[in-house]
Order: structure tokens, then sequence, then C-alpha cells
């Protein structure tokens, strides 16, 4: 584990000196250009502007030794577009680092970062991806997400759940470790359908998950979808119990689920919430402190590449408490948090 590690800060190392280690200059600090893949524009615009918030507040918070620029492209969370996009930033602006912020878009760039051989650390449960060399992840585990809200949902008294999960890769993780862990948690799933995404009527599912009169609504999947599902579901069950593992906190639409609670990946850290309230006058959201602390990591793994990477992992200061190390992936504890 640690010489895969220690090749990481070899390789970013290399990468970021380039040909300046022949001339050195004093006062001048090491490059490292760095490409981002993020929706910008379309739906799904906001998740991508607030992890460019993130990624902005680390050179003002942190402000760290390593210089670095980052270079960006919108892939509109389209597939096609995104592989578009990790193609450019490795062939045509010569990034050095690659980071990607969905579990679809991190699928994409392995393949192009393992035949680059650049480092690409993507924010993903799902770390199938980083089988790949260079590919890294920096998420909770997927089977500590379900197992964190499973303990959750026992505590406040369900047992019975119905889980509709999206038909994607990430649903289908979700499907599974939800099947996987229920018993242990005195849970019974009665009801288990997927649904294909780009719908915008669900109503006979919904119907039909109401039939097996559960405790809960499981529902896993993203914006725009979560919003169209749990429209629907209220009109039919007006009174009904919902949740799903982070979606909630990454809707446009947040008053829809205030007072309802799922996952978030948010920080206890209050020093760090009040300077992010203080620079961009509104809360800490989801996806700013997963970019945040996605850079932070790779920042701080370059600032210490004489030290040993496990210790530098272990001894990060990051927002979201203590990380571990499994393999290429880095891993951490989600919180259950209600919408406000």
């Amino acid at each position: 584990m640690k010489k895969v590690l220690l090749g990481l800060v070899i390789a970013l190392s290399l990468v970021a000196c380039g040909d300046k280690a022949e001339t050195p200059k004093e006062n001048t600090k090491p490059v490292v250009k760095i490409g981002v893949v993020l929706p910008l524009t379309g739906a799904n615009s906001y998740m991508g502007k607030q992890m460019q918030e993130g990624y902005g507040f680390v050179r003002e918070y942190l402000n760290p030794d390593i210089d670095y620029e980052l270079v960006y492209f919108d892939d509109q969370q389209s597939s096609a577009k995104a592989a578009v996009g990790v193609k450019k930033l490795i062939d045509v602006d010569k990034v050095d680092v690659l980071l990607t912020g969905t579990s679809q878009t991190a699928a994409i760039a392995a393949d192009a970062a393992q035949n680059a051989k650049i480092i690409h650390l993507g924010m993903s449960s799902d770390n199938r991806f980083t089988e790949k060399d260079y590919n890294y992840t920096m998420a909770p585990a997927a089977q500590d997400e379900t197992a964190v809200l499973l303990k959750h949902m026992q505590d406040m008294g369900y047992r019975k759940i119905a889980l509709l999960t999206a038909n994607e890769m990430y649903g289908n993780l979700v499907e599974e470790n939800v099947n996987k862990l229920a018993e242990n948690y005195g849970m019974q799933v009665v009801f288990n359908e997927k649904f294909n995404l780009g719908s915008t009527d669900y109503r006979i599912l919904l119907h039909k998950a109401a039939q097996a009169n559960p405790d809960i609504y499981f529902i896993e999947t993203w914006p725009p979808e979560i919003d169209i599902l749990t429209k629907q579901l209220l009109e039919i069950s007006p009174n009904a119990k919902i949740t799903s593992q982070y979606a909630f906190f990454i809707s446009s639409n947040p008053e829809l689920y205030k007072g309802r609670f799922c996952l978030n990946v948010g920080s206890n850290d209050e020093v760090f919430k009040k300077a992010f309230y203080q620079k961009y006058s509104k809360k800490l959201e989801q996806m700013s402190a997963t970019s945040y602390a996605q850079l932070a990591l790779i920042l701080d793994i370059l600032s210490n590449k004489d030290k040993d990477i496990n210790e530098t992992i272990e001894n990060n200061k990051s927002i979201f408490g203590k990380l571990t190390l499994d393999g290429r992936s880095i891993r951490y504890l989600p919180i259950v948090e209600v919408v406000e």
C-alpha cells in the first residue's frame, strides 16, 4: 500500500516540477495543472457551481504552499460530454491531475487516466474504478453509507422499507447494500423495484409501492428525478416518510425536503463552516464540502512528499474528520442530517 501511494506522490511531484527542475529559480513554487470535469451548465449546473466554490475556497482558507492552476470542463452531466472533456483535458490542456465529482464521470475518466499515467481522484463511494492504475477515490464506503442511514432509520422506529432505485451505477449499488444489510437492523424490504432515468411520470410505480404499506420510502436517485418522484409520491400519500442517501442535500428544491433526513457529507468543523459562510453568505453545501476536501488532500500530499503517505492521510486535517485508507480508496464516515 505504501508503495502504491508513494507512487502517487512521485508521479505528482514529477509532473508538478516538469522541466523546471533543470533550471531552478529562487522563490519559484512548483505548478500543478489540475483538470476538473463538472456540470457548469444544464439542469445540474448548481452542483458544479457549488463545487467551484469549494475548490475556490481552498486557496483562500488553506493558503497552500503548492502553486496550482484549475482547468475546468463543463460536461453538463452528460456521459458523452464527460468523455470529450476528459480527453481534451489530458490531450490538449496537458493536465497533471484529474478531478471528477460523480460516480458516472469517475468511471468514464478511469481508462483515460490510466492510459495517460496521471492521477485521477474521483468523489464516489463506488470504488470499482480504482481497480485501474492511477485512479483513487475519496468518499465514504458504499456499505458504510447505507449502514449509517439504516441505523438511523432503526432508531426512528422504521421497520418496513419500500426501496425504489434508479437503474444506474450508484442506484444499483445502493439497492444491493440495502438488501444485504436491512435485516441486520431489524428492517424488511417490502417493495423493491428499479426505474429508468428521464421519465416525468412515476405514478404507476409509486402506487404499487404504496400498496406494500411501507413505513418509509427509500428513493435513490439524483435531481431532477428525486424531485419528480417525491412530488408525485406526496400527491399519492401526503404523509409518506421519505429518505435517500444524499439527494435531498443536492436538490435545487430544498423546500420539498424540509424536515426530512438523509445522509450528508457536511462538516462538523464549526470554524470552517463559519469562514465559508462569511465568504459566500450561505451555509456550507454538500458539493462545496466534498470538492474542498478533495483538492485540499491532493495539495496536502504534495506539500508533504518527503513524509510517509499513510501518515499524511491519517494526519490530514480534513473537514470531514479522520480519513482512513482502503486500497486506493480514501474513506470517512457520512452523517445523517435533517434538511432545515
